[in-house]
């Protein structure tokens, strides 16, 4: 995110899966990276109680490393391929269309873009955890 829509420097933030008390993302707090040639010095956040978006099957309310889905999805169409495959996987009329896994396993009737769309109402609610679970019927 950029700091100002004038400004040259921007914060990223980085989810670490860590145990409960936080040992190994600990070891990274203080620590430099270099980005674009410049040294970015890490610095601690607050954490927050929103709900995590699962990098393999992009369903909002689990991480990667619980999830059951049996392959890989792409964030862009929802399909059986990952995202850097999708111009190959999809015939060249359908590569532009988008479908979010999110909003049609919920019933939505717009579902016209893709997982990681910020103007999904998914991410828009991203950080309110009992709003995202009443989204799903129950089966």
């Amino acid at each position: 995110m950029r700091t100002s829509p004038h400004s040259d420097s921007c914060i990223a933030w980085i989810d670490i899966s860590d145990t409960v008390s936080g040992t190994s993302a600990r070891k990274f707090i203080g620590k430099y990276i270099s980005v674009a040639r410049k040294n970015c010095k890490i610095l601690s956040a607050r954490p927050h109680s929103g709900s995590v978006l699962c990098t393999r099957c992009y369903r909002w309310g689990h991480h990667s490393s619980q999830c059951r889905h049996l392959g890989v999805r792409c964030p862009l169409c929802g399909g059986p391929h990952r995202e850097d495959s999708h111009s190959l996987m999809v015939p060249d009329d359908k590569v532009a269309h988008r479908h979010c896994v999110n909003c049609t396993a919920s019933k939505r009737e717009k579902r016209n873009h893709s997982a990681t769309d910020r103007a999904c109402p998914f991410w828009k609610h991203r950080f309110d955890r009992d709003w995202l679970c009443k989204q799903f019927p129950a089966k």
